[in-house]
């Protein structure tokens, strides 16, 4: 089990960086031989809500990109759960 999985690459390079999805998936799936994750967590929370609650937060290089990059990151993230429906759970983390 791990809060980050192949997935979070995915949407941080290929949605997020722009970087070509195909060859991200291929890398990817060289270097976990395959073994994909059975299910997926996607814990939805609304742009205003994640906005509050980082407020009060230190951000991180990441967390200091600029709303754009995160935009594409999200839409990434929405994209994979779309595509492997059987794979993924969405989960409301807005409460």
């Amino acid at each position: 089990m791990s809060d980050r999985s192949v997935y979070s690459t995915l949407a941080y390079q290929a949605y997020g960086r722009e970087l070509p999805l195909a060859e991200i998936r291929r890398i990817n799936d060289w270097a976990i031989r395959g073994c994909w994750p059975d299910l997926a967590v996607l814990i939805h929370v609304e742009v205003s809500t994640l906005d509050e609650r980082m407020k009060a937060r230190t951000k991180d290089r990441i967390e200091r990109e600029s709303a754009a990059f995160h935009d594409r990151v999200r839409a990434g993230f929405v994209a994979l759960a779309a595509a492997e429906p059987d794979r993924f759970v969405v989960v409301d983390g807005n409460a």
